[in-house]
């Protein structure tokens, strides 16, 4: 388990990173919104090839070599982006820790309901508890040390995935769900069944959801209320925070209510509280707003990724790399169109995708909810 939460931690603190350093990176390298938004996408690009082809060789060959390959990735990215010496070296290294972050986002995720099989809903919210940790650890570390720079705490993080390379390398982990073969007619099967499908729309939302608002957080913050560096760094850090305890309260509450109530109820939250970002007229009203997105986030996607996994449990890394490319498509799609409206208009207008991008997904799980109402399927009763 030690190593599980380890490799989603230190995706968590990759995933953060753009968002927490983005505005002295703009003020480093000198480039604008737009550029800003692209940056964030960049580090889910390599993501989406790399999922679908890293959720087959979890099923025939295992978990270890996608996380020695994840960690190796993020010690060698890491320590690049020491010394940025432009936009393109940058990108450059965002797009190699994407591919480390499909390694070990694959890697982790599958892994958990092997060591715990009997609940793998309440068992992946915790477990993705970590991710939310790392994604606050990082944000809080530069808070607490930026009188020491950015670069030694990039070094240091490149030593420490260095370190957990070389520990799983060495350590042995359960046999390959398909290790006996891996049908291939079945994985294709899979690919178009509803479930998946109607899944994978969810997490297209929900993933494009919560890179975006880690992602703008911090700008948003400073351009439309003059926060300052530390406040708004505070405030990114809150909604890591409240996802960490969404989490623990999902992974709680999954013992006595169906995984796909809770998603629902989630989603309806996800609208209010997108809503009291955009609409905010203070940066109180803000942070309240993104505190209570980060709560309503919290349990969508382990709890989606453990349905669709229960359903299909031969297949499992197969079919979380799907749902998660598909997230990550999303990913790469918002992000990028909130920094194209708001270099046109106000970032204020741009950021109202995110209202949209969560009306769709309530709309989505309700057809998901509705799907398994029909078939029979344990979904909320």
């Amino acid at each position: 388990m030690f190593t599980a939460c380890a490799g989603l931690f230190t995706y968590g603190i990759v995933i953060a990173l753009v968002g927490a350093i983005l505005p002295e990176l703009q003020r480093s390298l000198h480039f604008g919104l737009e550029k800003a938004g692209l940056l964030q996408s960049i580090l889910f690009v390599g993501q989406v090839p790399t999922l679908l082809l890293v959720g087959p060789v979890i099923d025939r060959l295992g978990k270890k070599p996608v996380l020695v390959a994840g960690w190796a990735l993020f010690a060698f990215a890491l320590f690049g982006i020491v010394f940025p010496s432009s936009y393109a070296w940058l990108a450059t290294m965002l797009l190699l820790l994407g591919l480390g972050g499909s390694c070990l986002d694959g890697g982790s995720s599958t892994l958990i309901p092997d060591v715990y099989p009997a609940n793998p809903s309440s068992s992946l919210n915790l477990g993705n508890l970590f991710f939310s940790l790392g994604a606050v650890f990082l944000p809080l570390l530069v808070l607490l040390t930026r009188r020491l720079g950015l670069g030694p705490i990039l070094v240091l993080l490149a030593a420490l995935m260095a370190i957990l390379a070389t520990r799983a390398l060495f350590q042995k982990f359960p046999t390959a769900r398909a290790a006996g073969g891996f049908d291939w007619r079945e994985a294709q099967r899979v690919v178009l069944h509803p479930t998946v499908l109607m899944l994978a729309a969810v997490l297209f939302f929900y993933v494009a959801l919560e890179v975006s608002t880690a992602g703008w957080t911090r700008s948003y913050l400073e351009r439309s209320f003059g926060a300052t560096a530390r406040s708004s760094s505070m405030v990114l850090t809150l909604f890591w925070a409240s996802q960490s305890v969404g989490r623990l309260v999902a992974s709680r509450l999954l013992r006595v209510l169906r995984g796909g109530a809770l998603v629902l109820l989630s989603a309806m939250v996800a609208v209010l509280g997108t809503s009291l970002v955009v609409l905010a007229p203070n940066a109180w009203v803000a942070a309240a707003g993104i505190a209570v997105c980060g709560l309503s986030y919290a349990p969508i996607f382990p709890t989606s990724v453990a349905a669709a996994g229960a359903q299909f449990p031969s297949l499992f890394g197969t079919v979380f790399g799907i749902l998660t490319a598909s997230g990550f498509i999303g990913a790469v799609i918002l992000p990028v169109a909130i920094g194209y409206v708001a270099s046109a208009t106000t970032l204020r207008q741009g950021l109202g995708f995110l209202v949209a991008a969560a009306g769709l997904m309530l709309f989505a799980q309700a057809i998901y909810v509705r799907y398994g109402q029909r078939r029979g399927l344990p979904i909320l009763d």
